[in-house]
């Protein structure tokens, strides 16, 4: 299976797919139907392009196992990601992911502590790369320090490498060198 792009078509609907747009055919009032689908190709693929043969990608991105078409009882079929579909979503999104910073600070570190096996080094050395591009401090190869909230972001991070279960995450009060993290962090 080639690789998929996030802006060619069928990375497109995958996207759409992932975050949230639910694609339902409904068989029995074509003209709904019809006004339905051109609204969410115009989301989709942008207001002025749409695909050429749309039923094409569906059944392309079906045979890859990267969606799949579930009957519902209403007699409208479902179009849903399958588990290697979100894998590539959550690739899209890992590339951009980022920290968004609070205005005030609420006065609290987040410590990320993480004992990943060395049969998993790759998916360590990639989260330690993501810690050092939010601007988190190392204290320890394995222990990381970021003044705002970023919880779901690392989780998302641990999640996309499969080491969640060695992942940990310190909301702290009160911690050493406490003046030298906020000269650091400019706080």
């Amino acid at each position: 299976m080639r690789i998929i792009d996030k802006e060619s078509n069928s990375g497109k609907i995958i996207r759409a797919l992932g975050m949230g747009v639910g694609i339902t055919v409904a068989l029995s009032n074509q003209r709904t139907s019809y006004k339905i689908t051109k609204l969410l190709l115009k989301e989709i693929f942008g207001p002025n392009k749409k695909p050429k043969n749309l039923p094409y990608y569906f059944l392309k991105l079906r045979k890859q196992k990267l969606v799949e078409f579930k009957e519902q009882n209403d007699g409208c079929t479902k179009i849903v990601l399958t588990e290697n579909g979100r894998n590539i979503f959550l690739r899209f999104n890992y590339e951009k992911l980022e920290i968004k910073k609070p205005k005030i600070w609420d006065r609290n570190f987040r410590v990320i502590v993480f004992d990943i096996p060395e049969k998993k080094r790759r998916a360590r050395n990639s989260l330690r790369d993501k810690l050092k591009e939010f601007g988190c401090v190392r204290f320890n190869d394995s222990v990381w320090v970021y003044p705002f909230q970023c919880q779901k972001e690392i989780d998302f991070i641990a999640n996309y490498w499969g080491v969640g279960k060695y992942v940990h995450f310190i909301l702290a009060r009160d911690i050493t060198n406490r003046e030298i993290l906020e000269r650091n962090f400019n706080l």
